[in-house]
């Protein structure tokens, strides 16, 4: 309705009262010939003294057309008409009037307002419309507002503004909805189970990824195997053996890896994004990351992750953990190529890629990198749920890994819930839900009493922390000690590009574990857990493990490969001077990468000379030279140090006086 009453309003240009205000012009018509009728009244008052003599002759002479004849007379002063007759010309008018209303609105043209107007709303068509689209629906409305009713016409998608507005008001109702809904756990609240015989739940639906999925494949194009999580790993743990490279973790007999490790991976979503990029200069539209994809990111893995060492200890090294703007550097990338790269590290891929794999090497870049290694798998194992697990009223699991007995029939045997004498799928409620996300982030069931049963408990083993001290990973909840435990838990796992928090928990509302934003699911208050490290026992953690061994000494003398062809490449990339706008974050060491084709065909080996040479002879059963230019022999001699004085790119060149580099294919 409100379309049609704009439309109304812009084709009508009247004034509300039904007249058309252009065609006033025949109002003065009919008043017009009005003066000309008083004209001739008085003309016909003096006939008709003449009328009166032959009055009595009437009788005989009213055949006598003659008698009449004095009367033409009187007609004469139909002349006096005449002239009036002048003033009704105007009657002409009428139709010159009619025309003056149609070149009015056919001379409005339509303004470049009207124009991105409606591009706007053909933009926005396109996406998937969320909560989060609310301010960007009222700006459109507000400029549609702000335009002329002449102009108002022209906006010919005036209905899907309309639709966004009903689609938006209904998301918002429905988070009001589900933020007023009884999220409450372990509760002593009011609520009476219901009585008689227990209804079979057993075959309820419980909160999945579809959510998250849909809008990878409708926003990004991307969609994810189950077990790509696996195939990272699988990537990771090849290029680390390819390398003789060890972290902490590795001697651990759980795997689990720490703050002490110094070769954790902070780059995934960045290969993720080139390797989307390199795809749709292919042509792909649309994007599957499963084993298939392995090969060219395990390629695009050791491009941007050179082993980097630590000058003050040989066997001490770390990746170089390179981010998009050195890929937009080392091949050129233009500015309108840039867009794809951009748009698949911005803060909803990253989140969205973290909750669909639930894998650590997405969950450190959407929490970023401040973040402990601690904090980030517990989240990880959080996001291991989402999909999996229904809400049980009172449902606990200090199992490692998934339970056995989710999904099974089983009775609502705590009080205080609706739910409570019926029978349903087993499964967490949301202090039971972070009780087993720690366990499982820690591997330690020895966490359940660190974290504690039931939202009480948890409020208690955790700290008062402002707002601006808190981390990914802490909790948050719904009301305060006050409620006891007739209160909601949740886990903070991140931020929107807007700073507000968001929350993994596990919902009745919504029958499972699910991803939101924090405000909006009712939380209100944040607490920061005990087990955790603190900042300074971080810091503790990650000098341990920078100065911990974790390469072998061998890998210095006689797998020097892949890492000493960035030497070979050094001196054209520098001579190049690239220089990239608007790039992200610089990268934690500036080095230059070889073309991986280039990893393949060259080896370069480093040996002792006995005679001195100014020359590099070269191998490929060709013979040549390749002249030792200052910046080579220059970076030679500064055992190809990169970030200032704490790295190095592998492999630190012997002390040698004399360098010979082979090239063979």
């Amino acid at each position: 309705m409100a379309a049609d009453e704009h439309i109304e309003t812009a084709s009508d240009l009247g004034d509300g009262s039904g007249e058309v205000i252009s065609d006033g012009s025949d109002t003065p018509d009919t008043p017009a010939p009005e003066p000309n009728t008083p004209a001739p009244e008085p003309n016909t008052p003096a006939p008709e003294p003449d009328t009166p003599a032959p009055e009595p002759d009437t009788p005989t002479p009213e055949p006598d057309t003659p008698t009449p004849e004095p009367d033409t007379p009187t007609p004469e002063p139909t002349v006096t008409p005449s002239d009036p007759t002048a003033t009704p010309e105007p009657t002409v008018t009428p139709s010159d009037p009619t025309a003056t209303p149609s070149p009015a609105p056919t001379n409005v043209t339509e303004s470049e307002a009207a124009k991105n107007l409606v591009a706007k709303i053909n933009a926005l068509a396109k996406e998937t419309l969320t909560v989060n689209h609310a301010a960007r629906v009222k700006e459109l409305r507000a400029e549609y507002d702000s335009l002329p009713e002449d102009q108002k016409k022209f906006i010919t998608n005036y209905d899907l503004l309309v639709g966004f507005e009903s689609k938006i008001a209904e998301l918002q109702k429905n988070q009001k909805d589900a933020g007023n809904a009884t999220d409450i756990s372990d509760g002593s609240g009011n609520v009476t189970g219901k009585t008689g015989t227990p209804v079979y739940y057993v075959s309820n639906l419980h909160a999945g990824k579809e959510f998250y999925l849909d809008s990878l494949k409708n926003n990004y194009q991307l969609s994810f195997s189950d077990d790509f999580s696996s195939v990272m790993d699988e990537i990771e743990k090849e290029y680390k053996e390819k390398n003789k490279l060890t972290d902490a973790s590795d001697s651990r007999a759980d795997g689990l890896t720490t703050s002490a490790d110094s070769l954790l991976v902070r780059n995934w979503q960045d290969i993720l994004a080139i390797y989307v990029y390199e795809q749709s200069q292919e042509g792909n539209t649309e994007f599957t990351l499963d084993s298939s994809a392995k090969d060219e990111l395990a390629k695009i893995f050791a491009e941007m992750n050179p082993v980097v060492r630590d000058k003050e200890s040989i066997t001490h090294v770390s990746y170089g953990n390179y981010h998009i703007n050195h890929y937009i550097k080392q091949n050129n990338i233009s500015q309108e190529n840039r867009t794809v790269l951009k748009k698949y590290v911005e803060t909803d891929c990253k989140l969205l890629c973290a909750i669909v794999t639930d894998a650590k090497g997405f969950v450190r870049q959407s929490v970023g990198d401040d973040v402990s290694e601690e904090r980030v798998n517990v989240i990880t194992a959080a996001y291991s749920l989402v999909g999996e697990v229904g809400y049980f009223w009172g449902g606990k699991s200090t199992q490692i890994g998934k339970d056995s007995s989710w999904g099974s029939a089983e009775k609502v045997s705590a009080a205080g819930s609706a739910s409570s004498g019926t029978v349903r799928a087993y499964g967490l409620d949301c202090s039971g839900f972070v009780t087993w996300s720690v366990i499982n982030g820690y591997l330690n069931q020895g966490m359940q009493s660190s974290v504690g049963d039931g939202t009480s408990e948890q409020w208690e083993n955790a700290n008062v922390v402002s707002e601006q001290d808190a981390q990914p990973g802490d909790l948050v909840f719904q009301n305060g000690p006050e409620a006891g435990s007739n209160n909601h838990v949740g886990i903070i796992c991140g931020k929107t590009d807007a700073g507000d928090w968001i929350a993994v928990h596990c919902s009745s509302s919504k029958n499972g574990v699910t991803v939101g934003e924090a405000y909006g699911a009712s939380f209100r208050y944040i607490r920061q857990p005990s087990f955790y490290p603190t900042q300074t026992e971080v810091a503790e953690m990650e000098n341990q493990g920078a100065s911990a061994d974790n390469a072998e000494t061998d890998l210095i003398t006689d797998n020097i490969t892949t890492s000493a062809t960035l030497v070979a490449e050094t001196t054209n990339s520098l001579s190049d001077g690239l220089n990239v706008k608007d790039t992200a974050t610089h990268d934690t060491a500036e080095t230059i990468t070889a073309p991986a084709d280039a990893a393949e065909d060259v080896e370069i080996t480093f040996e002792d000379m006995s005679d001195e040479s100014e020359n590099q002879t070269t191998s490929n059963y060709a013979t040549g030279s390749v002249e030792v230019t200052d910046t080579l022999d220059e970076i030679l001699n500064q055992n190809v140090s990169v970030s200032g004085s704490s790295a190095e790119i592998l492999p630190q060149k012997p002390d040698n006086s004399d360098i010979q580099v082979t090239f063979e294919d």
